[in-house]
Order: structure tokens, then sequence, then C-alpha cells
């Protein structure tokens, strides 16, 4: 049986003018579908679905006041075109995921923030990141390991269960390091540009990304809905 499509939230922002994202779920036997959708007021109630993400419904019996899809969603330009937001600049200081790249509006911003953390060295790390990226980019996390925050066997049972075998060694390693040593050099995953099944996995825990999206990354179960329909416009236009 299918059930009824379900809001799980929504957003506003201002791009310019305003715009309104709603994140949906809905869910057939044990099937999950999530929906990303947006909206222009100013152009009227239609809806624009721009992600579709599908997963068993194993994939959310992980939960973690660290993760969300809010951490997901709107936290940046990670789907559609929602924008960089300053919710990145406290999550992490309010409770809400275990490590954040930061983007400070200004210097001001930036020399702050530096000096808020920097009262609470027994709780967070702070320095700057990769700043040929952007000038003010920060990294920020709380101090401990992943496994100070997560169930690692747990973790691992429910990917099974979904179909997707992590390497136990590599997680136990992941697992293990200081969180400040993700945002470091001599880290060898790309953060923000990851591949491989158990970077994806550690770095949504890292970001607070809800294990049942790093599911469908790692799964390929993920539906570019505007990406499929530009390059559908496209092959019409050249027929």
């Amino acid at each position: 049986m299918t059930q009824k499509e379900t809001q799980l939230f929504a957003q506003e922002y201002d791009v310019g003018e305003p715009v309104i994202f709603a994140l949906y779920r809905q869910q057939q036997e044990e099937r999950v579908t999530v929906s990303l959708k947006y909206r222009f007021p100013s152009q009227g109630p239609e809806e624009i679905t721009c992600r579709k993400i599908f997963y068993p419904l194993r994939a959310e019996d992980y939960e973690s006041p660290y993760l969300s899809w809010y951490n997901l969603i709107c936290c940046s330009n990670n789907y559609g075109p929602v924008p960089v937001v300053p919710y990145m600049n406290r999550a992490v200081q309010k409770g809400r995921k275990v490590a954040a790249t930061i983007y400070p509006a200004s210097a001001q911003e930036y020399m702050s923030i530096l000096a808020e953390v920097e009262q609470k060295p027994d709780r967070y790390y702070c320095y700057p990141y990769h700043p040929q990226e952007y000038r003010y980019l920060l990294y920020l996390s709380r101090t401990g390991t992943l496994r100070d925050y997560f169930d690692l066997d747990r973790l691992l049972q429910i990917y099974s269960d979904c179909g997707i075998a992590l390497d136990r060694g590599q997680m136990e390693e992941y697992f293990s390091r200081e969180l400040n040593w993700f945002g470091r050099e001599e880290c060898p995953i790309p953060i923000h540009f990851c591949t491989g099944s158990e970077e994806f996995a550690t770095v949504g825990l890292l970001f607070g990304y809800p294990v049942a999206s790093t599911v469908a990354l790692i799964a390929r179960t993920m539906d570019l809905c505007e990406e499929n329909r530009q390059e559908r416009t496209e092959e019409i236009s050249k027929s």
C-alpha cells in the first residue's frame, strides 16, 4: 500500500526573490521516496521537483540528534538552488551536527566565530580550511571521535541490511580518528568531493546527513530530476 505523501519541512529563502523549499516523504511497503521541491511564490503555486531519493525503509532505523534531512537539504547548495545559509555557521555549536565547513560572510564574522569557539577548547576544534576554495572558509567540529557520537556496529548492520557492505576495518580506522583530523591536509578524504562507500558513509556522519540519504547515494538511487529534464529538453530540441 502506498501512503499519502507527507511534508517533512519547508524553508523559505531570499535569492533575490522569495523561494520556498519543501521536503516530502512517501512510503510504499518497505520502500521510501523523499522528494525535494521548490517554488517561487511570484510565479504561482506550482512546485518543481528537483530531487527524488529512494531507499529501503530499514535505512531510517538509525537516528541521532546529529543527523537530519535539514542538515542535508538546507545547509548549502547540495540540492537545487538552495543558497549557502548562516545555519551552517552555528549548527555544530547548537548540537545539530558534529562537524561542518562554514562560510562566514565577512572578516568580522570569521574572527567572531574563531574567538567564540577558542573559548571552549574542550568542546570544539576550529581552524581555516583550504582557503583557496573560499577566503573565509573554516572547518569546525566537536572534540572526540565519531565513535563518541555514533554506534558503528549498528550502522554497519543497517547498511548491510540495505544491501551495502562497508569495509569494517576502514570504518574502524575512520571512527578512531579525532574529528579535527578530517579537516586537515593529511586526511586523505577530500570531504567536499569524496568517493568510495566508506568515505561517503563517514562524511555523511560528519556533516549530519541522514543515513538513509547516504544509502541512496551509495546505491545510486537518486533521481536528479532537473538535470534529467534539461537533458530531455536538449535531446528534443536537437531532433
